[in-house]
């Protein structure tokens, strides 16, 4: 799986537990302390976040890190 393929599964995964959570972009970018166009990046699939941005946003979302697509080996 390319990185771009694996940034897309990342962020259908943190946009399926936001809507679960019932909350709007702009919640979630306030509450992990992201700006709003850094998340929307995130959930669209053009940028992967980093540990500590991924460890922010499950705690946000009450995503199990081991329920979300791996990251490990990501190549072009």
């Amino acid at each position: 799986m390319s990185q771009r393929e694996r940034a897309l599964a990342l962020g259908a995964a943190i946009r399926a537990a936001r809507e679960r959570a019932g909350l709007t972009q702009e919640e979630v970018a306030q509450r992990t302390e992201l700006h709003p166009m850094t998340y929307g990046g995130i959930e669209r699939g053009r940028l992967l976040p980093s540990v500590a941005t991924l460890t922010r946003l499950c705690i946000a979302l009450k995503i199990d890190p081991d329920k979300l697509p791996d990251l490990r080996d990501v190549r072009d």
